[in-house]
């Protein structure tokens, strides 16, 4: 009865709540990126994996240049910006300034526009997983404020993920 008052509540505020098998769920997630649309996704660990696995091709991490961050990256994040991070991966881009906007970059951004608290929120999230599909984030160069773009692809945006956080994806 609890976990249907809090669905309800949910459903409420506009957003809907769906349940189906991890086949099925994973074949709407597919479908949203290809389709375009931006929504965002709580989802099992199962179901994130199973999107994973379909979405991140070995093709399409070579193209893309999803990598994962050194330990120390991983350090700088956890000394310099108070947040915990583990097995996080991203595909850099290279501003015109010749900077690299990384993984410290854009968590430092999104704690600039969400907060410390929301962002650690989403990394501490331990049985499921946030994904976000086409989002309107665009990356900011901290050395010259210029909006940055992606080389590859046909959307703007920088493309992640991590064990803990579903991550981002972007239809092509």
């Amino acid at each position: 009865m609890k976990l249907l008052a809090e669905i309800d509540k949910v459903v409420a505020t506009g957003k809907v709540v769906a349940s189906a098998d991890d086949e099925a769920v994973a074949d709407i997630v597919i479908a949203t990126i290809t389709s375009g649309i931006s929504a965002s996704f709580y989802l099992t660990r199962a179901q994130a994996a199973v999107i994973k696995e379909r979405f991140w091709t070995p093709e399409r991490i070579r193209r893309t240049g999803l990598r994962p961050i050194s330990p120390e990256e991983t350090e700088r994040i956890r000394v310099e910006l108070g947040v915990r991070v583990a097995n996080f991966r991203c595909a850099p881009i290279t501003c015109a300034c010749g900077h690299v906007y990384d993984a410290f970059d854009f968590i430092q951004q999104g704690i600039r526009e969400h907060g410390l608290d929301v962002v650690n929120s989403v990394f501490s999230l331990k049985d499921s997983t946030f994904l976000q599909v086409n989002p309107s984030f665009t990356p900011i160069c901290p050395v010259d404020d210029q909006k940055l773009i992606r080389t590859h692809g046909a959307d703007d945006g920088f493309e992640y993920d991590c064990d803990e956080y579903g991550g981002c994806c972007y239809q092509e």
